[in-house]
């Protein structure tokens, strides 16, 4: 029981140190990297957070005005001032009256992506349906922005929705920056008569993460590295349902067989289990590793690892722009993400396999400690049975060169991009020296 007690109350502090979901500090992220997170900002944010969704702006800022006024008539004898409490209280009750009675209820419905590009602009579409039997006036979905890198550029509203009717809006969101977002739920609120209280209403079950995915400039061009192995088994091991194989003909059931090949038809044709056979191509298979090793800043005696890194954000960029030109192509990605963490995944081609990159890279951070050279053995001899890897570094110092020649002695074949300003004079002379300018304006478009 006491252990339960205990959970429970983790899990409610929690949550109160997470924030309102309508508005979200960074410094309170529940990350990896974060391990305190302070009671006095989550207080402050839930108490911003709470105050705007019941008051809008202009009653925010009248409040206290009217506090001073009641207390200042309160212990002043001028009737002018007295007469001036009355009028504001005269117009509250208003406010209060007609914006109960013509309070929304509508059932919502949200539909957005779930992966976007930075730095572009995407749509969110709403259908709202009104459930009473009033008109519901000055209604506005997701009122709120959904974090600091996704700002609503044009909301979602109308001026009225008649009884029992349907309305589908739109509204149009621009991502600044990549990342992870969490989306409050659907939110519809109404500022209806005066703009000094809102009333409103959400569906409680539709919070969602969104996927920013770096925003990348496509490759025209790439030159494999020239140790790539071929995967003789890659289309059965990578490839996702719903690719073009050339159907060879079909054979009887065997244990093991994926069922999503038994060909019906056949099956109930012969009366036994009969399996499609297609002809399976050939995968090159090729490693992607991305460094992301920020030192921390120093400010005085503390150090800060820097909420966006312009050489982080032009390797994440390029590693992006790798990967969506080799789904294009005859080749399997295995990505390998290198920080605290080590952040893998196993691909194959087509837009399925990109789509699964995106979401790995959008929720990168910047790694606080040097991680390439801690690699445990397991990943690391996986990663050198690859035969060939394209090795993104965003730095160039001793644990990085002793990463890369100890892949090499491994017996694999590699290309060594390095994200850099100014590159070193005795750079390795097969490292190819990139500027995060360069690569983040999209001047990179062959390698």
């Amino acid at each position: 029981m006491n252990l339960n007690l205990e959970a429970y109350i983790q899990r409610k502090m929690s949550r109160f140190l997470d924030g309102p979901e309508t508005f979200q500090f960074n410094a309170l992220r529940n990350g990896t990297q974060r391990k305190y997170r302070s009671s006095s900002l989550a207080l402050f944010a839930w108490f911003i957070g709470i105050t705007r969704l019941f008051l809008s702006p202009v009653g925010f800022y009248l409040l206290p005005v009217v506090a001073m006024l009641v207390a200042y008539a309160s212990v002043a004898m001028d009737a002018p001032m007295r007469f001036m409490v009355l009028i504001f209280l005269a117009v509250f009750l208003v406010e209060l009256s007609l914006g109960f009675w013509y309070r929304p209820r509508v059932d919502l419905v949200r539909l957005m992506p779930d992966r976007v590009r930075a730095k572009s602009t995407f749509k969110v579409h709403f259908i709202l349906r009104n459930r009473r039997k009033f008109p519901a006036w000055d209604l506005c979905a997701d009122p709120f922005n959904y974090s600091s890198g996704l700002t609503i550029e044009k909301h979602a509203a109308v001026g009225v929705l008649p009884p029992r009717a349907e309305v589908k809006l739109e509204s149009v969101v621009y991502a600044k920056r990549r990342g992870r977002y969490l989306i409050y739920t659907t939110r519809v609120e109404s500022r209806f008569p005066f703009n000094l209280i809102k009333w409103s209403c959400r569906w409680r079950s539709d919070a969602r993460l969104l996927a920013v995915y770096p925003a990348f400039t496509s490759l025209s061009k790439f030159t494999l590295p020239l140790g790539a192995r071929n995967q003789a088994e890659g289309m059965a091991r990578y490839s996702k349902i719903g690719e073009s194989m050339e159907l060879m003909g079909v054979r009887d059931y065997r244990d093991g067989d994926d069922i999503r090949r038994i060909d019906w038809p056949g099956t109930a044709r012969l009366g036994s289990f009969v399996v499609k056979e297609f002809e399976e191509d050939e995968l090159k298979r090729i490693a992607l590793v991305t460094d992301t090793y920020v030192p921390p800043v120093k400010f005085w005696k503390l150090h800060r690892t820097p909420r966006e890194s312009e050489h982080l954000e032009a390797a994440l960029e390029l590693t992006a722009a790798l990967a969506e030109y080799l789904s294009r192509g005859e080749a399997a990605v295995e990505l390998f993400a290198v920080g605290p963490e080590v952040h893998r995944l196993e691909t194959g081609r087509g837009t399925t396999s990109f789509d699964a990159v995106c979401d790995i890279l959008s929720g990168i951070d910047a790694s606080p400690v040097p991680a390439l050279a801690q690699l445990e053995a397991d990943v690391f001899r996986d990663l050198s049975e690859v035969g060939g890897a394209v090795v993104v570094l965003i730095g160039d110092d001793d644990d990085r060169r002793k990463f890369v020649e100890k892949l090499r002695e491994s017996g694999v074949s590699l290309r060594v991009f390095l994200i850099t300003d100014e590159p070193a004079a005795d750079l390795p002379p097969d490292w190819f020296a990139l500027s995060p300018k360069a690569v983040r304006t999209g001047m990179v478009r062959e390698l």
